[in-house]
């Protein structure tokens, strides 16, 4: 199973200068090296969404949790 936390790439863009104190141009490059945002999401079986806040993130984390230990049978 493939878990890929997804972010639009304006907010990993603006993560990465803001709260990462990256230089934008730095930022960019990392990103274009990375898998394409079509590529992850193409390989993921569950998608987080973490376009939010963290508290949006740990609702979106919880949620994906509780899908997979269902399928899972519980743990």
């Amino acid at each position: 199973m493939v878990v890929v936390v997804d972010v639009d790439e304006e907010t990993q863009l603006r993560r990465l200068v803001d709260l990462r104190g990256m230089v934008e141009a730095d930022a960019r490059a990392r990103m274009a090296a990375q898998a394409t945002r079509a590529q992850r999401v193409a390989a993921a079986d569950v998608l987080v969404n973490n376009n939010g806040d963290l508290d949006d993130l740990v609702t979106e984390v919880n949620r994906v949790w509780r899908v997979l230990t269902a399928e899972e049978g519980g743990c």
